[in-house]
């Protein structure tokens, strides 16, 4: 096994073998697909340096890839951030599980001319069996934790029903409030959910998704899917080329032809994760993202998928869940003094930042369930 870099993560050659390495790679994660590195490089400032890690056997294929980006660090140093650090929600990264062994000892080769690697969100599975070990090994400085956890629900392995295993996640006061929620909506007019997966269907429903987002709360914070500049334009470029890759799908639910709500899933073998879900604040009431978290949901559960509710701490997504998983963070320093420096400012920063919340007024309780049904 080898390891080596390259900078063009769009190169017919790279791209031709990453797809290649999706198909029979174990450890898969949906950022890491050629349609997000290439949309997302697109976008960045000429300054930005892809460092692409890659792991090859002796005869030249490809069994890992894990890609980064230079970035400037303490004291005039360098260190290397994953791709799509602003997007994505797993940074593990695309490889069989020698091709990841491989990976990891290149990245600690990589520290003698970088000063940190950082990996901000990765799978427990990946850390436990794979990173962790290698970090043990050697003279470098690390700082690890467990930032957030992930829910996910397991694919049926018997004859229960979808209807069955919510009965035993909501409970009966939660059931009875949802069918209340669905009368009451559908009072309000004709309702219908449009469901989507092909490049062209994808591209024609973005428009509808604009005006989901411009009313949910989100939005008028400033924290919505489209809030930041550019980002429009990104996910507009990004979702039709996923889909004509199979690779996500893209729902709406519509009152009376308005859209209401909508969500994508991430879309793979076996695999669906929810990437994003907003509403239309005026009909919070009613719970349409709930509404159509549960449609997609009994979808996943026919299909045989996995449902990965993605990084965060709600207690929806645990309560709905068979599984509750941590998910790790590293950051991996090279021993120097700089390196002592960045570890203690990390952990200084990491005090501040919890003082700070602990400090924060909380919010009412149904501003948190609103928070948590539209994340």
């Amino acid at each position: 096994m080898s390891i080596f870099l390259e900078k063009d993560p769009a190169s017919p050659e790279i791209r031709s073998e990453l797809e290649e390495l999706h198909d029979r790679a174990t450890i898969r994660n949906p950022y890491f697909s050629p349609e997000w590195l290439i949309a997302w490089l697109s976008r960045q400032p000429d300054e930005i340096r892809p460092i692409l890690l890659l792991a090859r056997t002796e005869q030249g294929r490809l069994d890992g890839f894990w890609p980064f980006v230079e970035r400037p660090g303490l004291l005039g140093s360098k260190g290397l951030w994953p791709f799509v650090y602003d997007e994505a929600n797993y940074f593990d990264p695309v490889a069989t599980p020698e091709g990841a062994k491989a990976l990891v000892k290149g990245m600690k080769d990589q520290l003698k001319g970088f000063l940190f690697c950082w990996v901000p969100l990765m799978r427990n599975s990946f850390w436990q069996e794979i990173l962790e070990p290698e970090t043990q090994r050697g003279k470098f400085l690390t700082l690890a934790r467990m930032p957030r956890k992930t829910a996910l629900i397991e694919p049926p392995g018997d004859d229960r029903s979808f209807e069955g295993f919510l009965g035993e996640r909501l409970g009966a006061k939660s059931r009875k409030s949802l069918r209340y929620d669905q009368r009451k909506l559908a009072e309000q007019g004709n309702i219908a959910i449009e469901i989507v997966d092909s490049f062209e269907d994808v591209r024609a429903i973005m428009p509808s998704t604009c005006l989901v987002e411009v009313e949910s709360w989100k939005s008028k914070e400033g924290a919505g899917l489209y809030s930041i500049r550019g980002k429009r334009g990104f996910f507009f470029e990004l979702l039709p080329e996923l889909a004509k890759s199979g690779r996500v799908r893209v729902s709406v639910m519509r009152l009376d032809d308005q859209p209401i709500a909508w969500q994508i899933d991430l879309i793979d073998a076996g695999y669906l994760g929810v990437h994003h879900l907003a509403f239309d604040k005026a009909y919070a009431k009613y719970s349409p993202g709930k509404q159509l978290l549960i449609s997609n949901l009994r979808q996943a559960w026919k299909d045989g998928r996995m449902v990965d509710f993605l990084p965060g701490n709600y207690d929806y997504k645990e309560k709905w869940s068979s599984r509750v998983e941590p998910v790790r963070e590293l950051h991996w320093f090279r021993r120097s003094l700089r390196g002592y420096l960045a570890i203690k400012l990390i952990r200084w920063n990491m005090r501040a930042r919890k003082k700070i919340r602990e400090k924060a007024q909380p919010t009412k309780a149904g501003d948190n369930v609103l928070r948590a049904m539209e994340e």
